[in-house]
């Protein structure tokens, strides 16, 4: 009980020349912040992996009702 509370008081003048005031502060910002740009950024790159996956199954497929049997990737030597 022994918090003390910052009061600010607004003259009657002062109320109407302090909302425009408040209302320009958050539509100053016009870039996005860097968390907005990973999470975009991010979600692109999500998309293309799927997308070129799905191409490449569906190319795969493709080939293969031709005739063409694409070539199984080597196995990795240690």
């Amino acid at each position: 009980m022994g918090q003390k509370y910052q009061v600010r008081v607004i003259k009657r003048g002062e109320r109407e020349s302090a909302r425009p005031v408040e209302a320009t502060v958050s539509d100053v910002r016009t870039e996005p912040s860097e968390r907005e740009l990973k999470t975009v950024m991010s979600g692109w790159v999500r998309e293309h992996k799927q997308r070129t996956e799905e191409y490449r199954r569906s190319f795969a497929g493709l080939l293969r009702q031709v005739g063409f049997n694409p070539p199984t990737p080597a196995l990795k030597r240690s």
